[in-house]
């Protein structure tokens, strides 16, 4: 690929697209290598050696030419990637069930959080009520300083 500007990113994208087709070809060639191969062998693992030092030089380009929009918005830089997410594509987990996991623990743990903060309020309601029993005219006191009775959502616990 010769070409003094930056390449585009469908410039690389087609490169990459070349150098990943030569490894298919490379595997093939191995798969079913015999001596009768190593004419072809060798002449393969010269093209992917071209191939691999022009994808290089592209991406040294690219990677000289001023920040612009678009190589902005095709980087990393500044975004943040779960570090469990990068172990789970290295470890070959397919995406969309990564993103099913992690969304089935979300709901799970919100379920929890759920419970707990009923139980708080639960709690709340049940001194609120024992504590009106032993103490009235504190409990009254208290209402009158919290703007008034229990809130509706906890007098439901106490129906």
């Amino acid at each position: 690929m010769a070409g003094n500007g930056p390449p585009s990113a469908a410039g690389i994208a087609s490169q990459l697209s070349r150098v990943l087709w030569k490894i298919h070809e490379l595997e093939a060639t191995l798969a079913s290598y015999d001596a009768s191969h190593a004419e072809l062998l060798e002449q393969r693992l010269v093209q992917y050696e071209e191939l691999l030092s022009e994808t290089r030089d592209m991406l040294k380009r690219r990677g000289d030419a001023a920040p612009g929009e678009e190589t902005q918005r095709n980087t990393l830089e500044g975004r943040k990637v779960p570090e469990e997410l990068v172990r789970a594509l290295d470890g070959g987990v397919n995406p969309d069930e990564y993103l099913r996991e992690t969304f089935k623990l979300c709901r799970r743990d919100n379920q929890i959080s759920k419970g707990k903060c009923e139980a708080l309020q639960l709690l709340f309601a049940n001194l609120l009520t024992d504590s009106a029993e032993v103490f009235p005219q504190e409990a009254a006191e208290y209402r009158r300083g919290r703007g008034g009775d229990v809130p509706l959502h906890l007098r439901l616990y106490l129906a």
